[in-house]
């Protein structure tokens, strides 16, 4: 079982995915989830990757960020 705070980061960065017109950051994920460092926002994303939330592609330095429930489609850096 995960850790209710680790839910509520998870809600807060797809919230943010779903939000934006272009694919955020993994800083500004990372703030969304009050949290610091780029790795924090990667690493949300691979939570949401994992639990099936979210695709991504990645090809050449961008990313595509697909929200399965809502089929949302965000581009942007991968950065």
């Amino acid at each position: 079982m995960r850790p209710r705070t680790q839910d509520t980061t998870d809600h807060a960065a797809l919230r943010l995915i779903i939000q934006r017109s272009a694919c955020p950051s993994n800083d500004a994920l990372a703030a969304a989830i009050g949290a610091r460092g780029a790795a924090a926002g990667a690493s949300a994303l691979k939570r949401l990757e994992r639990s099936g939330q979210i695709t991504i592609e990645r090809l050449a330095g961008w990313r595509k960020v697909t929200v399965t429930e809502f089929n949302i489609t965000r581009e942007g850096e991968d950065a």
